[in-house]
């Protein structure tokens, strides 16, 4: 199928259904699996799962990306933060416009600017916001994880809008 036949997606605020959670969990897991290809342990998909149901609550909102009624990527915002505290696109549907599209959303209810953080190790994702054009701040250690990550920045000098 070529990329004019597949069909469009849209955006969607979370309905909160546990079927729902349960698609974001096994997105959620997959994408850090991929992102992660030399961890000596994976959570099971029921750490995943009770992550969605107690991070994914007010005050954070959940937009979801989906085709003909499948979650295919979702972003958690903390607006009151201006951040992004999770994007996760389905592995095998990168590159057709998803995180690009929550990207976008991110600054339509976030117009003042936003921040992101991301694994210093996962450098398929750095590339991408580097790409979209956030601009790259420091480098420190997850509060909770002690994993090093970096801060990824937006702010409206302008549209956000992917490069490359």
């Amino acid at each position: 199928m070529s990329a004019s036949q597949i069909p469009a997606f849209r955006l969607r605020s979370r309905d909160g259904t546990a079927e729902e959670s349960l698609a974001l969990a096994g997105i959620w897991r997959r994408a850090w699996i991929a992102a992660n290809r030399n961890a000596a342990f994976i959570e099971p998909i029921t750490h995943w799962l009770r992550r969605v149901q107690t991070e994914f609550v007010p005050p954070a909102e959940v937009v979801l990306a989906e085709r003909e009624g499948q979650v295919l990527a979702f972003m958690v915002l903390m607006r009151r933060n201006g951040y992004v505290a999770q994007l996760f696109v389905e592995p095998h549907l990168r590159n057709q416009g998803l995180g690009q599209a929550l990207l976008d959303e991110a600054g339509v209810r976030m117009p003042n600017g936003w921040k992101l953080h991301v694994a210093t190790g996962n450098a398929a994702a750095q590339r991408f916001y580097e790409r979209y054009g956030l601009v790259r701040g420091a480098v420190d250690r997850h509060p909770t994880s002690g994993r090093e990550r970096v801060a990824y920045h937006w702010h409206p000098s302008g549209p956000p809008r992917r490069r490359g």
